[in-house]
């Protein structure tokens, strides 16, 4: 079983190394002073550990890779197995841990079984391993006859380990209603409303109205502004939510907003100018900028994008707001800075999960 999946780590750059230990093997990729290692105990070999000999195993790999002057390494363990009582086993006092650096593999299911919250380091291998194991499945549970191939993981076996950018999609949806109500059921007091809650230093810093700086990242001028900024923040803003999960999202994408807000009224103050935005554009500049910051540090493993695709994109939509009348630039520049920043300060704990 393992030769096959050797394969699959060799084309993404593994090197795999001798174990003295029957069905453990270790595969090891390093990259600027960083390795990354993964470890698969294969039970269908007939060989088990218990919960004491895995973590002594586990810890004469790490001593192992030491050696070989890898002091940062992050670990993904692959459970080949048919036997559901063998994550308990193996894992059960190191559950906060393991539910992050483990999957398992069951070739007769046709599933490779991934937490929701797993490192993203590793998850370029997760299609290619479940094309590899699909057709090892079977039909039953679907309607098919025993001994059918099974043809890839589908509706509800799949359902548990999909993920969607779900904090992503209640931003999409707090924007589109809250046009919507403007819109529908006070389309003679959209100013109004606008003058009440856009953003203006002036009524900030003067008049003590705060609220403002969070309002106007909800409010749009027109159903064409709606749609631009909801279109660029569905494709980018799921990607980055996937990236580094929902809650820092919803942190980057709340706090890039504010930070815009203000770089935007510090701007406009200095300028003398009595200005009111509104918009999500600020925040979603901030998107773009967390976007970059993941592709340059983290080396695209913690996107699928390039840093040319990126910076280009960022390039595109700031050219775009020069370009246009009557577009709060300074936000977008504030946005993006912070976005950037936001995005370093948030994602150090997932470089801080090395083993070191």
């Amino acid at each position: 079983m393992y030769q096959q999946m050797k394969q699959i780590l060799l084309q993404y750059g593994y090197e795999e190394i001798t174990l003295n230990v029957a069905g453990i093997y270790l595969a090891l990729r390093q990259e600027q002073g960083e390795g990354y290692a993964v470890v698969t105990l294969d039970e269908t070999a007939g060989n088990k550990l218990d919960a004491r000999q895995f973590y002594h195993v586990s810890e004469q790999i790490r001593e192992f890779l030491q050696v070989r002057a890898c002091y940062r390494c992050r670990f993904l363990y692959l459970l080949v197995t048919e036997d559901d009582s063998s994550v308990e086993r193996l894992f059960r006092d190191y559950e906060s841990y393991w539910r992050r650096s483990f999957w398992r593999i069951c070739p007769s299911k046709g599933r490779v079984m991934v937490y929701e919250d797993a490192d993203e380091a590793f998850m370029a291998l997760r299609k290619p391993l479940e094309n590899l194991f699909a057709p090892y499945g079977f039909q039953e549970r679907h309607g098919g006859g025993a001994g059918q191939p099974y043809q890839g993981m589908q509706g509800a076996e799949r359902l548990w380990d999909r993920k969607l950018p779900w904090c992503n999609i209640i931003i999409i949806l707090i924007n589109v209603l809250i046009f919507l109500y403007m819109d529908f059921f006070h389309p003679f007091s959209t100013d109004a409303i606008i003058e009440a809650c856009g953003l203006g230093w002036y009524q900030v810093l003067e008049q003590g109205q705060w609220y403002r700086v969070v309002s106007c990242m909800f409010l749009h001028g027109g159903g064409e502004h709606l749609f631009n900024n909801m279109l660029v923040l569905g494709y980018i803003g799921s990607c980055l939510e996937l990236a580094v999960g929902s809650a820092r999202y919803g942190i980057l994408y709340i706090g890039s907003g504010l930070l815009a807000g203000i770089t935007s009224m510090v701007y406009n103050m200095v300028q003398n100018d009595y200005l009111l935005s509104v918009g999500a554009s600020g925040a979603i500049f901030g998107t773009v900028g967390a976007m970059l910051f993941l592709v340059v540090f983290h080396k695209g493993k913690k996107a699928q994008y390039s840093i040319r695709q990126i910076a280009w994109m960022a390039f595109l939509s700031l050219y775009g707001g020069f370009a246009s009348q009557g577009v709060d630039n300074a936000a977008h520049f504030g946005g993006f800075a912070a976005g950037f920043l936001l995005a370093g300060l948030l994602t150090i704990n997932l470089k801080s999960d090395c083993i070191k």
